[in-house]
C-alpha cells in the first residue's frame, strides 16, 4: 500500500495518463481502432506541408 493519499492518487494518475490512455484503442473515423499516440502522429504527417 502507499504512504500517503497523494502518493496513491499520483500513482492512479500516472498510470492512467502514462500508461492506460496511451496503449487504448480508441475508434477514430478515418483510421480505425488505433491508440491516441498513433492518431497524433497520422495527423501530424497530414498537416505537414509539402516540399
Amino acid at each position: 500500500m502507499w504512504e500517503t493519499r497523494e502518493a496513491s492518487r499520483a500513482d492512479v494518475f500516472r498510470f492512467i495518463e502514462v500508461e492506460y490512455n496511451r496503449t487504448r484503442l480508441r475508434r477514430h473515423p478515418e483510421f480505425g481502432y488505433i491508440t491516441p499516440l498513433e492518431t497524433r502522429a497520422r495527423l501530424r504527417q497530414d498537416f505537414t506541408p509539402a516540399a
